[in-house]
């Protein structure tokens, strides 16, 4: 049996098909899984537990003709955009199963309709396994990686060393998802007996570099220094991880370490919470959350409260919290 996936990106929704992947893997035994995404997140399928082979998405036609020479039984579009509806029109395969995006019940729940929600993207997705009468129940999603030998976790109030190491991803792609640089500042400088690391991507150097500036000694900054699985690696040592509505919250989740969630423009009920029974959500649940389904540029009442509302006492609470389990 071979199976191809097509989900292209981002680094969240990727690990948010990882039980759709262990699902195929246990229902058909033996089966090989090709996944398409991009060059960027091409680590991520490897991970997988178990790991899934991945393919590497090119936008020419080179590509879309060299596919569409591969014999697959089965074709899950899990992406379900343009750029995938094209890329299915040049592959042949007996069953060919689309996603259901529910964008009609996540646009009525940035409108407002507060009785609405989506409890996980990943139920979203089983619904392409649905289609094909395959209901079992999914797991929460997992990665795998290496240890290094070094990389066994602090417990909290280590006797030997006293370091509580918590990894922080202060970037977002959209204003409206980033907690505010000078929060960030005053919650490392406020906490000197923790050791703050900051991580993101290319995109995050500028912040990372501002806040690590303005910060005492217990904070580094390891933007972009890293590959994905080496991030990975990484942090299995840490205590905590913290970010916003991201990527790296997905990934903290699937590692299955203590985590907080910020939320501020965003919110869980849009199917994107942290499958994760370690995690801590922070969400100012005002009325006017959520704003948009991705993040704005702006704040659309220019007050900024869902992230204001979360102080850092707010968020040293709730690491304590956290470390405590």
């Amino acid at each position: 049996m071979n199976i191809l996936i097509l989900r292209l990106s981002s680094m969240g929704d990727i690990i948010l098909t990882q039980p759709i992947c262990a699902i195929l893997q246990k229902h058909f035994s033996g089966c090989q899984i090709d996944y398409v995404c991009k060059e960027e997140f091409k680590e991520l399928p490897e991970m997988f537990a178990p790991p899934v082979h991945h393919l590497v998405y090119e936008k020419t036609l080179k590509f879309h003709l060299w596919l569409s020479k591969r014999k697959y039984d089965l074709i899950l579009d899990l992406h379900n955009k343009f750029s995938t509806f094209l890329l299915m029109l040049f592959l042949r395969a007996p069953r060919k199963v689309h996603y259901s995006k529910k964008r009609g019940l996540r646009r009525d729940i940035v409108k407002g309709n507060k009785k609405l929600k989506i409890d996980s993207t990943v139920e979203l997705y089983a619904s392409a396994l649905k289609k094909m009468g395959i209901n079992e129940l999914w797991s929460y999603p997992r990665l795998q990686v290496t240890e290094l030998p070094n990389s066994a976790p602090a417990k909290y109030n280590n006797a030997l060393s006293g370091e509580i190491k918590i990894a922080v991803f202060p970037g977002a792609n959209h204003f409206t998802k980033r907690y505010p640089a000078a929060n960030w500042i005053q919650l490392i400088n406020s906490n000197p007996h923790y050791d703050f690391t900051l991580f993101g991507s290319q995109a995050d150097e500028e912040l990372c570099k501002f806040i690590t500036q303005k910060c005492s000694t217990n904070c580094r900054n390891k933007c972009s220094t890293l590959t994905l699985r080496e991030l990975l690696t990484e942090l299995i040592s840490y205590n905590l991880i913290i970010s916003g509505d991201t990527g790296p919250m997905h990934l903290a989740a699937a590692l299955n370490k203590p985590q907080i969630a910020i939320f501020g423009g965003t919110h869980p009920r849009l199917g994107f919470r942290p499958l994760n029974n370690k995690a801590i959500i922070l969400c100012a649940e005002l009325p006017c959350q959520p704003c948009s389904l991705h993040g704005k540029e702006k704040c659309p009442l220019n007050h900024f409260n869902c992230m204001n509302a979360i102080s850092p006492a707010l968020l040293s609470s709730a690491i304590k919290k956290a470390l405590e389990g």
